[in-house]
């Protein structure tokens, strides 16, 4: 890559190379204007550690709240009209933000009581002569107080995704899937499945298949080979920033979101606008004057409006504000479907996934449970364990040798044991699951013969020509009750069974 030419590069890359040359530079003041929008996880973590350690002053401008938590010991907050200054990070900017707002207020009300007061006691004497020259001059002072004016708070907004349809236990299964361009084998023979409730983060190099992956599970792409097979009843919805392009430019930001919204929802069209970014005026704007980001912004909007129960998101907070990053990050904290997200945003992925899928070139992707807290611990327990492998140290003395040896035979026999009885657990649980699994399927088949035969049923009855045939219509009419029952008896019977899978699996 050295060789290469910059103009061969993607424009990520591109903007990484660009911060690599001034970083390199060394100046005495660093301007970084949102420097992880094009980096990976690991990559970020690097920057961080290179950027504590960095001896000039750094300005930054960022919507990562870790990195501003982090790095910054100083905040410039731009608020209504004006720049505010705190002496330390986020986190004590958002705490020193609410004292301040606290005692604006006191002081609000203590002004607006000495305020009332002394407008009491001029109204009181201002027909009398004899107190005129004493109302004059409260008058005068009245005039010269400098009100206190309180910042306006933005609305609260808030956004809850349309209540999904439970799927079945399986939402996605991918078996033997490659994607080739060319020569570039970005993934090869990968075996996954994503369950009903999966929280998943995919993170990874770029050019690693993060994207890749994203559109082959959204059904974007097709696979050079291998299956994809989706579940029951999944529904799939799917953002990436490419959406922003595909907008409808004759159409108002309102007129967009309009078209994709059923008419109960049609009523949160403002807030959830609002929560975007697109306030007052703003959702009148036409879609060909909005920027990049904002058109970013509407797309992804636009998208968390469908009745989805698996969401797709590439790169979903690029062009969120902090304030944003929040509404969105709840919405999908309620979420009961199950979501896969491509981002390198720490603080928005932590307290919503429980699983990450790290996608490596030339291998395959490796998952890790818990959320990317828990997987970056244990990468790095993982390099630490490879380095003392690698570099194992030097034999102690005879004695020190010997308990050390006697501490190995004894940990190694230990772990043999915990590994036979996790197996004889695993082969139990797979035991009791089998049977359920097959019942489950079968399960599922049936129910979708009979929501067929529903839906043929259902023609017929809408039909007025088919009462004319005498028997046949009260044939139908009397299958069609009959299906009715069984469909519910079925769902019902498929629900509790979806719970018993769900639970033994969580016993692993």
């Amino acid at each position: 890559d050295f060789d290469r030419q910059t103009g061969e590069f993607s424009g990520g890359w591109q903007m990484r190379i660009a911060m690599a040359k001034l970083l390199l530079q060394e100046p005495s003041v660093l301007l970084l204007d949102e420097p992880t929008n094009h980096l990976d996880i690991e990559t970020v973590q690097w920057l961080e550690v290179w950027l504590r350690n960095y001896d000039g002053a750094i300005i930054l401008i960022s919507h990562d709240r870790s990195m501003l938590d982090n790095l910054t010991n100083r905040t410039l907050a731009f608020e209504n009209g004006g720049v505010q200054q705190y002496s330390g990070n986020y986190s004590f900017y958002l705490q020193e933000r609410v004292a301040r707002r606290e005692q604006a207020e006191r002081a609000f009300k203590n002004q607006a009581r000495e305020i009332e007061k002394a407008e009491k006691l001029i109204n009181r004497f201002r027909a009398k002569a004899s107190k005129a020259k004493m109302v004059q001059s409260r008058i005068k002072a009245l005039e010269k107080v400098e009100r206190i004016e309180l910042e306006q708070d933005a609305a609260t907004m808030d956004f809850r995704f349309p209540q999904p349809e439970r799927s079945g236990q399986t939402v996605l299964k991918l078996e033997k899937v490659c994607r080739h361009y060319g020569d570039n084998k970005v993934i090869e023979n990968l075996d996954f499945a994503i369950e009903r409730g999966d929280k998943i983060a995919i993170v990874g190099v770029n050019g690693a298949g993060k994207s890749t992956f994203s559109r082959l599970i959204a059904r974007i792409e097709q696979p050079t080979s291998g299956t994809l097979t989706e579940g029951h009843k999944v529904g799939i919805a799917y953002f990436s920033q490419t959406h922003a392009d595909e907008l409808d430019p004759t159409k108002t930001v309102l007129g967009t979101m309009e078209g994709s919204v059923t008419a109960s929802a049609a009523g949160n069209l403002r807030s959830l606008l609002g929560a975007f970014l697109f306030r007052g005026d703003d959702v009148f704007k036409s879609v060909s004057v909005l920027s990049g980001g904002e058109r970013g912004r509407l797309a992804l909007a636009r998208m968390l409006l469908q009745p989805a129960n698996f969401l797709i998101l590439d790169e979903p907070t690029n062009h969120l504000d902090l304030h944003s990053q929040e509404v969105l990050q709840r919405a999908l904290g309620d979420y009961t479907g199950a979501f896969a997200i491509v981002s390198h945003n720490r603080s928005f992925l932590d307290p919503i996934v429980t699983k990450v899928l790290e996608f490596i070139p030339g291998q395959k992707p490796k998952l890790y449970y818990g959320n990317v807290s828990d997987y970056l611990e244990k990468k790095k327990a993982d390099m630490e364990l490879e380095a003392v492998r690698a570099n194992p140290p030097a034999a102690g003395g005879v004695k020190s040798s010997a308990n050390s040896t006697a501490g190995n035979v004894d940990s190694g026999a230990n772990r043999k044991e915990q590994r036979r009885l996790d197996a004889k657990a695993r082969e139990e649980r797979a035991q009791k699951l089998r049977p359920l699994k097959k019942e489950f399927e079968a399960l599922e088949a049936e129910i979708a013969k009979l929501e067929t035969e529903k839906d043929e049923l259902d023609g017929k009855l809408a039909d007025p020509e088919f009462f004319k045939k005498g028997d046949d219509a009260s044939t139908a009419m009397k299958r069609y009750s009959e299906v009715e029952t069984l469909l519910e008896s079925r769902v019902a019977k498929w629900g509790e069974l979806s719970d018993k899978i769900e639970k033994l699996e969580a016993e692993g």
